[in-house]
Order: structure tokens, then sequence, then C-alpha cells
């Protein structure tokens, strides 16, 4: 099997069996043909290792022997990368040595981790730092886009807990704008509508109805502004009703309901299958 279809399948089944894919990871490194595989590899490694398992020195093991793999020439994303999971492992060790930029998109990625494995005060303050880091960088910088990741992360992680201290809400919604911003720096109208649906969908979990609903309908200009993809359309439409109905104007939230059920229709077939459930749960 080659690298690039290993890792889409591990990326497939990651969140259900992490630490089976980190077991299965290793497996592969006698299949590695160029550099991409090997950063392919670290990427998965990075993210399954720290994000879910929170086993620092496991990942960092395995970057470690790719690290030394003689087709990697250029080893400043595997620096990086093996970066996330040593502060991970120490959120107090120096990342001075690196760039401005990297600094941010190591900050970045390890608050992400911290967070979703419920060390709150010290991904916090990575992620504050990180935006810190960013605000002094140039436009189209890389770590915009990371940051832009890995607030959505946070947000969304928050917002699946079953209940959320007020520390827990503020820093879901300060990730789900922080999101929104650097989206704006970095993606297309899709991850800026994208963004607006993550907020809104935030600002239900907070309470904050109509900053839900405000949000819910700047997604939907975004997504009429460019031709109502239907898959966009749909998701647009859900987190509206969602809204509609949390400020109790449920004549409204029926007339979205509707729309959405018009535009499921309009879905391929494959789309179909994993909107069905959504759509459902409204119904």
């Amino acid at each position: 099997m080659k690298i690039s279809e290993y890792t889409h399948s591990a990326w497939s089944i990651h969140a259900e069996t992490p630490e089976q894919v980190l077991k299965d990871v290793k497996e592969q490194f006698k299949y590695l043909e160029t550099e991409e595989d090997i950063l392919k590899l670290a990427h998965l490694i990075v993210h399954v290792a720290g994000e879910h398992l929170g086993k620092w020195q496991e990942g960092l093991a395995l970057l470690r022997n790719l690290k030394h793999n003689p087709l990697l020439k250029n080893k400043s994303d595997m620096l990086r990368f093996m970066a996330i999971l040593e502060l991970g492992n120490n959120p107090n060790i120096s990342i001075e040595k690196f760039s401005t930029s990297d600094q941010a998109r190591i900050m970045a990625s390890t608050s992400s981790a911290l967070v979703s494995l419920g060390g709150l005060k010290s991904g916090e303050n990575l992620f504050n730092q990180a935006v810190t880091k960013a605000s002094s960088l140039e436009q189209s910088d890389p770590a915009f886009s990371s940051l832009a990741v890995s607030a959505n992360n946070i947000a969304s992680k928050l917002e699946d807990k079953a209940a959320r201290s007020e520390i827990e809400t503020s820093l879901m919604l300060k990730a789900a704008k922080t999101a929104r911003v650097f989206w704006e720096k970095a993606g297309t109208w899709k991850e800026v509508e994208r963004a607006e649906y993550r907020l809104a969908h935030s600002y239900l979990k907070a309470e904050q109805f109509d900053m839900a609903l405000k949000h819910a309908d700047l997604c939907l200009e975004i997504v009429a502004e460019n031709k109502n993809i239907p898959l966009e359309h749909f998701f647009a439409l859900e987190v509206k009703v969602l809204a509609l109905k949390a400020t109790g104007k449920n004549e409204e939230a029926l007339k979205s309901l509707n729309t959405m059920e018009v535009v499921f229709n309009t879905l391929s077939s494959e789309d179909k299958i994993w909107c069905e459930s959504t759509l459902k749960k409204l119904s």
C-alpha cells in the first residue's frame, strides 16, 4: 500500500481507533519512498499521539526514527513536528530557536492538543501566546492557517462537552472568534463561512442565542454570495434552524427547515448519507 493510501485510510478511522493507528503506523516506515511520505506520516503521528492520546514520548520516539531517514533532506518541518510533542510533554520548555512564525504554529497546535486532553490552563496560555506571536506576522504567513485550524478545533472540542465552566465557555467563544479572524487572512470564502457556522454553534452552546442567530445569518449570506453550493447551504440552514428555535421563532424555524429539506434533495448521494441524520434530528 502506498503511504498516501495508508494515511488517507488512517485519518478516516483515527478518531475512533487512535491507539491502533499509533500502533500500526511504524509498520509503514518500510514503505517510505519520498520526503513527502515521511512528512505525511509525521503529521499523522503528531495528531494521534498528541491530540488524541497524550502519548508525547511515544510520538517523539517515532518522529526521531523518521528524522534519521535518508530520504528526509529538509528537516525543518520535522523539527517543528517534534517541538509540538516536546511542548505538549512540557509546556514550560523554550522554543525560541524557532522563527516567530514557527513558534506560533507550534504553540497553536500544542494548545489544541492540551485542551483536547483536558489541560485547559496550559492550553489556553499557549493559545494566547500563539495569537500574540501571529499578530506581528505578514499577510499570507502559514501560521495563520495553523491558528485558524487549532482555534476551530478548540471551539469544537469545548462545544462537545456536556457542561462547561465559565472559563471553558469563554475560551470556546474566544477560539471560535479567533478562527474566524484567521480564516479571513488565510482561507477561502468556504473556510470563512464555516467559521461563521462554528461561531453560531459556539454561541448556541454559550446560550447567547441572539448572537447565534446573527452568525447563522452571516453564514447564510456568504453561502448565497457564492452560488448556494448545496452542502454548504444545507449546514448553514441547519444552524439557522437551531438558532431560530433557540430564540423562540418557531414559524421561521419551520420555514428554514422546509428549505433545508429541499436543499437536501439536491445533495449528491454520498453527501445525503451523512447529512440524513442531521435532517432527521431537526425534523
